[in-house]
């Protein structure tokens, strides 16, 4: 299985009267690399926040990942991951997001679910209890996202 390169982009939901409905992809990128390996799982982390993100099952890509696996009813392969954070943690850019599309994303390749994507925007959301920064960082752009409806692409 070759490696899974996936680049989430930062976001941003604080736009006045769009407040938790409207959020915008920023130029800003977290980069993820996955790679299935023989057995157990791996994480490497650089950049942003090294000191506070886990190297474990506790990781929110991992978590994700996992999410995507029981809703798709198959087993998280062993996998090395290399998270390499340039979005700030705890900034309001949505560094949480990247994380959570980057977990589905990389499941999805890996197990080659083929979820579209408003199906993983649906786990994203429930992961995260609204889609006002996953939306942005799965489509890029400035997205619509009332709550109980598809996105809208802008």
């Amino acid at each position: 299985m070759p490696n899974v390169n996936i680049k989430v982009p930062a976001t941003t939901a604080n736009l006045g009267p769009g407040f938790d409905c409207l959020g915008l992809a920023l130029g800003l990128y977290n980069e993820f690399e996955f790679r299935q390996i023989d057995s157990g799982l791996e994480i490497l982390v650089e950049g942003e926040a090294t000191d506070i993100i886990p190297r474990n099952e506790h990781n929110l890509i991992v978590q994700s990942a996992l999410v995507l696996c029981h809703k798709v009813g198959r087993e998280l392969p062993p996998m090395r991951i290399v998270q390499k954070n340039y979005v700030p943690a705890a900034s309001g850019m949505g560094s949480s997001s990247t994380a959570v599309i980057a977990g589905l994303l990389g499941a999805n390749a890996l197990l080659e679910t083929n979820l579209s994507k408003q199906d993983i925007l649906e786990i994203a959301t429930e992961i995260e209890g609204h889609p006002d920064n996953v939306a942005p960082a799965l489509f890029g752009g400035l997205v619509l996202v009332p709550m109980g409806m598809s996105p809208l692409h802008v």
